[in-house]
């Protein structure tokens, strides 16, 4: 089905919500391990939320996301394996925090809950929202897509031949000096605050460089736009305007994502004005603003 009529988040001056904002994090109501997963649990009532970390992240991404919705919804902040100091598992990791996501939402018998996710994290929420389309209320993905758009129009060997190339970057054995030194050039070239970037680095580095070179190399690999038809629940997908496309004019940027979301039945695409890669922490306030959208269409497409 076409892609819904899309729009545009326009930004005033960033109120952090995220972890810039320098505010103590918020104690989680329970810490939850499921299979290979780690849940924090914030709050109680209305819908249940999912938020999935980025490359290298952890909880501690979605702060002031949970501080944001926990006052009228239950939020699972999540870290995955090999992030974070969370012990890693033996490839293909991704396959493996699929399915758990999946036996966790059955297990905690949680209500169709909405998955929301940045850049891996959307591409896993994508992922069980394609193999476990029952089981989910929705989806928000943020600069997260089916497919690398670098290497959108790359086959099977030319992406993996390009995931190949950036996870080796991460391959730096147990030097985690290093490892810190690739994440704060990673982050900074990524988000617009350099000061947070060093920040996030920092937290960042206690993550596996060899798990985190093999997300890499299979999301990179992967490409779900065949499966986007599988998907049973709205879709909405924000878009930072100064990431992949950058320097693309908006109506430009807008045609390309929508080519990536063609086949999914329920896609809507916001862009985000004034955001690199990490839209949630150059405008916390636009992307919290744009989840709350969401939800409040979920809620009037079922009164």
């Amino acid at each position: 089905m076409p892609v819904a009529a899309s729009g545009l988040l326009v930004s005033r001056a960033s109120t952090a919500l995220g972890f810039s904002t320098g505010e103590s994090a918020p104690s989680p109501d329970a810490v939850i391990e499921s299979g290979s997963i780690l849940a924090e649990k914030y709050g109680a009532g209305g819908k249940d939320l999912i938020f999935i970390p980025g490359l290298a992240g952890g909880a501690w991404n979605w702060t002031g996301m949970a501080r944001r919705f926990s006052s009228s919804h239950t939020v699972y902040a999540l870290t995955l394996p090999g992030f974070d100091g969370h012990a890693s598992i033996a490839a293909p990791i991704i396959d493996k925090v699929v399915a758990d996501i999946a036996r966790f939402i059955e297990e905690r018998r949680l209500g169709k809950p909405i998955l929301i996710g940045h850049s891996l994290g959307a591409f896993i929420a994508l992922r069980v929202g394609v193999e476990h389309a029952q089981s989910i209320g929705g989806t928000v993905a943020i600069d997260g897509y089916p497919v690398f758009p670098p290497l959108a129009d790359k086959d099977a060997e030319g992406r993996r031949g390009g995931a190949l190339r950036l996870a080796q970057q991460f391959r730096v054995g147990p030097d985690i000096e290093k490892f810190r030194a690739l994440m704060r050039t990673f982050l900074a070239a990524r988000m617009n605050d350099p000061e947070l970037a060093t920040r996030l680095a920092d937290r960042a580095a206690r993550s596996d460089p060899s798990a985190t070179a093999q997300y890499v190399m299979e999301m990179l690999s992967a490409d779900l736009r065949p499966e986007l038809g599988r998907l049973k629940t709205p879709l909405l997908v924000l878009a930072a305007i100064n990431s992949y496309k950058m320097g693309l004019t908006e109506a430009e940027i807008r045609r390309f994502y929508a080519s990536l979301l063609a086949i999914a039945p329920h896609v809507s695409i916001m862009l985000i004005r004034n955001a690199r890669h990490f839209a949630a922490e150059d405008q916390p306030e636009v992307v919290g603003a744009a989840i709350e959208g969401f939800l409040a269409g979920l809620d009037l497409a079922v009164c």
